[in-house]
């Protein structure tokens, strides 16, 4: 059993982390944003059945489907940039 989401917001944050080069891309922000992500979604999980990994794809590709999840993912973005949970780096 697996939560569908994880993929998609996984390469909705990438999308947009090129379009924001300026946002840290360190190990620590980015799991930030996709937990805050994803804890932001309803989970969709699948498990077993190829026809429901399938039918779930294609939900999750829909423009409305992934246009939610990017505002998602840019709020939790904008969360974590506001209190990363890193040091500055050195100048």
């Amino acid at each position: 059993m697996k939560n569908l989401l994880e993929g998609t917001i996984a390469a909705v944050y990438a999308d947009l982390r090129a379009q924001n080069p300026e946002f840290c891309d360190c190990e620590n922000c980015r799991t930030d944003v996709m937990a805050i992500a994803l804890n932001s979604a309803r989970p969709r999980y699948g498990g077993g059945a190829d026809v429901g990994h399938a039918l779930m794809a294609v939900d999750l590709q829909k423009n409305q489907t992934r246009a939610t999840i990017a505002v998602l993912v840019l709020d939790a973005m904008r969360r974590v940039a506001a209190s990363p949970r890193h040091a500055e780096p050195s100048k």
